[in-house]
């Protein structure tokens, strides 16, 4: 059967207007998809940058803890280096309670770090700790006995005790510089009989 020419003109009208139509419906579902992409894209992107900030948060704060943590450390090893060489000459009002200051800025610090602070580091700083709780305990002991041959040397292990943390405090303070990301590995110096097993920051 011979279709008319406007049968055909339907046809051909009806085939453009199914294109149009099925072009915009493409098109429309092709938009979306590519929002949907660009929106999953930017919430991922959102995401990364909210841990990011997150993470840094916590490393501001670890650092924080490990600054005041190695400073009070350190001053309460001085204070007492100073009050025992105090002792030996005979002039200790001052030294005293610069030690006594220096004791309880000290025991507020590690407070803070026992519920901040690495393992690692805690592992490392307990021994110093133990070390200076032992030379507190000469020096007050030494401080209530008159001057003698015995108590002058007995200060002198106590200084000789007091020096020879300087070297831990180095490894505790490599440990802190790690895990605060101010480098990316222990120094060649770092001791593993002295601190934990040696190891490298992994970027987590």
């Amino acid at each position: 059967m011979e279709m008319s020419g406007g049968t055909i003109s339907v046809i051909v009208a009806s085939v453009g207007v199914f294109g149009t139509l099925a072009s915009a419906v493409i098109t429309q579902v092709l938009t979306q998809r590519a929002e949907s992409r660009r929106s999953e894209r930017g919430e991922r992107v959102r995401i990364a940058e909210q841990q990011a900030a997150e993470d840094q948060r916590k490393i501001d704060q670890l650092r924080s803890c490990y600054v005041q943590l190695n400073a009070n450390d350190r001053y309460y090893r001085d204070a007492m280096l100073a009050y025992a060489h105090a002792l030996k000459s005979g002039s200790v009002d001052a030294e005293a309670a610069e030690v006594n200051t220096a004791r309880r800025a000290q025991r507020d610090t590690r407070a803070e770090a026992q519920l901040m602070a690495s393992d690692a580091v805690l592992q490392i700083e307990s021994r110093v700790n133990a070390q200076l709780t032992t030379a507190y305990r000469h020096l007050m002991e030494v401080a209530g006995e008159p001057d003698s041959p015995t108590c002058q040397e007995r200060l002198n292990r106590v200084i000789e005790l007091l020096k020879s943390l300087t070297a831990q405090q180095g490894h505790v303070r490599a440990v802190m510089r790690l895990e605060v990301r101010a480098t990316a590995e222990l120094p060649d110096w770092y001791d593993p009989e002295i601190g934990p097993t040696a190891h490298r920051h992994d970027g987590h």
